[in-house]
């Protein structure tokens, strides 16, 4: 990827000037200039990054927020260790879905999307899980990386159940569940339905299989992620938006946006009979 620089403004020239003269404080009344950014995006994560469309709660949260101010964004889809390359080397102005300290001498936002992964079961199965160790002697199957992402005690784990394996893609894990090919799927809930509903869609569920309750057992903490800037002004700039965006509800109405399209909703107005796959939420005990 051509990272260009953007020529500067005679805004931007002056302010060096008077910078250099002493007289900053005549352009501290001038706005931030409004800039295209280059954003790296490691995968598509549906519904949080849907690559196919260049959208998606993430996506539109990150657009929304730096519009406040002006700011647009270009989205470059990377391999993961490229894109954190591409964003050391400076080739890149901002990467989404990073954790505090990932990078160094970089500026983090604030907390900006939350994941909640969940070990996922088929009810009809009663497993009891309570935490990681239950897990043991279960076909585990999770997303790529898992191992390394879960923290300690989940790592430990996978290296001693003959019965992990991840998946490169999720609508895998979701079909080997409901198809009895798998004990438990390790994913965030969110997307789970997504792909729960595209393998409908794509004819490798029936509704017969839909009809399967599913089980959410929250063993693994909420995980928080952050976006990531080369500038402190473009930070502190989408930290603005981010409350703004927050604050009048527009956040709000992009995540019922995405609520609804992984949502059966449509297919129950089309078709009465249809029954709605349901999710039970599981407290630990």
């Amino acid at each position: 990827m051509l990272y260009i620089a953007h020529k500067p403004s005679k805004a931007t020239t002056w302010y060096h000037h008077y910078k250099w003269t002493g007289l900053v404080a005549l352009c501290c009344v001038q706005p931030c200039q409004a800039i295209e950014l280059q954003i790296g995006v490691s995968e598509s994560i549906p519904p949080y990054v849907i690559q196919e469309t260049n959208s998606g709660l993430e996506l539109e949260l990150l657009f929304n927020a730096l519009a406040v101010k002006g700011h647009t964004a270009s989205i470059h889809y990377l391999p993961f260790a490229r894109t954190f390359h591409e964003f050391k080397a400076a080739k890149l102005d901002g990467v989404i879905n990073i954790k505090e300290g990932m990078v160094k001498n970089v500026f983090y936002s604030n907390v900006a999307i939350t994941y909640q992964n969940c070990a996922i079961s088929l009810i009809s199965n009663q497993y009891n899980i309570n935490s990681i160790a239950d897990l043991n002697h279960k076909n585990v199957v999770t997303f790529q990386r898992a191992s390394s992402l879960l923290g300690d005690e989940f790592a430990q784990m996978t290296k001693v159940n003959k019965g992990y394996q991840e998946q490169a893609q999720q609508i895998q894990q979701v079909y080997m569940l409901m198809k009895h090919r798998a004990d438990v799927i390790v994913m965030d809930k969110n997307i789970f339905e997504y792909y729960l509903k595209q393998a409908f869609i794509e004819g490798k569920l029936t509704q017969q299989d839909l009809t399967q309750q599913t089980i959410c057992h929250p063993i693994f903490a909420p995980t928080q992620y952050r976006f990531a800037f080369l500038s402190a002004q473009i930070r502190d700039d989408f930290n603005t938006g981010l409350k703004q965006i927050t604050d009048n509800g527009t956040l709000w109405a992009l995540k019922e946006k995405y609520r609804r399209l992984i949502s059966f909703d449509n297919h129950t107005e089309t078709s009465p009979d249809f029954i709605v796959p349901k999710m039970i939420e599981h407290d630990p005990l």
